[in-house]
């Protein structure tokens, strides 16, 4: 676009003013001078083509000549001879950079070799470890109880560990004084958050304690389903007091205060259970939908086949002295019906 003597012209002149220009700034010997100056006598042109206008038009500094000196825009120039400017404000300095020298070549290539070196030392992290930190944050510490949160994702599931050292007894103390209400509060929580980030995935966990090897509670969640809590008894359970705090539980999610076990027999091939609770809850009981008693019947039907792997549950329910209906459920099934 321009002859080399014309570039080198241009670099020398621009060299002076901005030396001049440095100077009095450090001498700190400014001063103002009325000076009258002619527009128009100077014109731009780029391989034959007048730009002169272009340049008005984009800087809004036309060229200008005052006595025999011609004044032109420094960002005009450099731009039309391909270099970049800088400006420091604090010390009013103008630096003018020839992207294509060697010297900056070679610092751009000493910058990006820098960069990629640095790349290797980041390990990059997946967004299941980015989950299962945001987690740990989050309900590491529950209740008084310390959680380790450990995930797994496969193609069509990600699975969760919650684990608990009952080995430390105030964690021990602290879980066994939760409620399970509280308890399925934990694995709810947990459940949700991983549901929004893999809505397309189901979910499988359990609540683990690493010292005695043996699962507390176990839940499950499909993908756009409720989720199922199974709830285990511990090694120093007996009868069934566990059932009755879940029974218990599980109705006063559903705004029943009063639910109880009246009855528990196992047979050769099936466990029956009654459950009831006062005419007072009427109203409450009559909003439900047969699916939320199915759903809820579910959860209690989880825990008795995690006892009772291979017999059916027969479960009937009582509104003060009148029947509500009936749940049945094969032990090779996860879900039961109520009528």
């Amino acid at each position: 676009m321009f002859n080399s003597k014309f570039k080198k012209a241009l670099v020398i002149m621009l060299v002076l003013v901005m030396s001049i220009t440095t100077v009095v700034v450090a001498a700190n010997n400014i001063y103002t001078k009325q000076l009258t100056a002619t527009y128009g006598r100077i014109k731009f042109e780029v391989d034959g083509k007048d730009v002169t206008q272009e340049i008005e038009n984009k800087y809004d500094t036309p060229a200008f000549v005052v006595g025999e000196r011609s004044y032109v825009p420094v960002r005009a120039i450099a731009d039309l001879m391909g270099l970049e400017i800088e400006y420091d404000n604090s010390t009013h300095t103008a630096k003018i950079i020839d992207t294509k020298s060697d010297a900056y070549e070679a610092k751009i290539t000493k910058l990006e070799k820098e960069l990629e070196d640095l790349k290797k030392d980041v390990v990059e992290e997946t967004d299941i470890e980015a989950l299962e930190k945001k987690l740990n944050k989050e309900f590491g510490i529950y209740e008084d109880v310390y959680f380790d949160i450990v995930l797994k994702e496969t193609r069509n599931n990600i699975s969760v560990t919650v684990e608990i050292d009952f080995s430390n007894s105030t964690d021990r103390n602290n879980w066994n004084r939760m409620t399970t209400s509280v308890k399925r509060g934990l694995v709810e929580d947990i459940t949700d958050i991983i549901a929004k980030e893999f809505p397309n995935l189901d979910i499988t966990g359990s609540v683990y304690d690493t010292y005695y090897e043996n699962d507390l509670m176990t839940f499950s969640q499909r993908k756009n389903g409720r989720i199922s809590v199974s709830f285990r008894r511990s090694s120093s359970g007996t009868g069934i007091d566990y059932l009755d705090e879940l029974v218990a539980d599980v109705f006063y999610d559903e705004y029943i205060d009063d639910a109880e076990v009246d009855d528990f027999n196992v047979s050769s091939s099936t466990v029956s259970m009654v459950i009831s609770f006062s005419n007072y809850y009427r109203d409450e009981w009559e909003d439900l939908r047969t699916s939320d008693i199915e759903d809820m019947l579910d959860i209690i039907a989880d825990e008795i086949n995690y006892d009772y792997p291979d017999k059916y549950v027969d479960i009937e329910i009582y509104r003060g002295n009148k029947s509500q209906g009936r749940y049945t459920r094969s032990y090779n099934s996860n879900y039961g019906t109520f009528r």
